[in-house]
């Protein structure tokens, strides 16, 4: 008769870092993509914000849009995040924007075909 063992053996430590390599591969890209939701996230409220200035600027120029980064508006980009307008004279005056991220090849832009109407796309 064998007498009561005190260790695992070395199957059981093998079968357990198997396990706990199959969930930490599932949990690391989870996380990566959430990053990169993250990131477009941001992306898509800088431009946002970005629509808010020009419709505020258009009121206050009579009828012209701002090019460019918004800087000169009072417009930030969050860290990271660079937004690039432009605007078209017109008839009627209209401007597109592009979003980029430094931690991501992925783009956002935001589309105008009126005054307060506007389309966010990232793909």
């Amino acid at each position: 008769m064998r007498g009561y063992r005190k260790a695992f053996t070395l199957i059981e430590v093998l079968v357990v870092l198997v396990v706990l390599g199959i969930l930490s591969g599932i949990a690391i890209a989870r996380f990566v993509d959430t990053k990169e939701a993250a990131y477009l996230a941001s992306m898509k409220a800088d431009l946002r914000n970005l629509a808010i200035y020009e419709q505020n600027y258009l009121i206050e120029s009579q009828g012209s849009y701002f090019a460019g980064n918004g800087a000169a508006q009072g417009f930030a980009a969050t860290p990271g995040v660079t937004i690039a307008a432009t605007a078209t004279p017109g008839p009627p005056p209209s401007w597109n924007a592009i979003a980029t991220h430094d931690k991501t090849p992925k783009t956002c832009s935001i589309t105008t075909s009126g005054p307060s109407a506007w389309d966010i796309t990232c793909p």
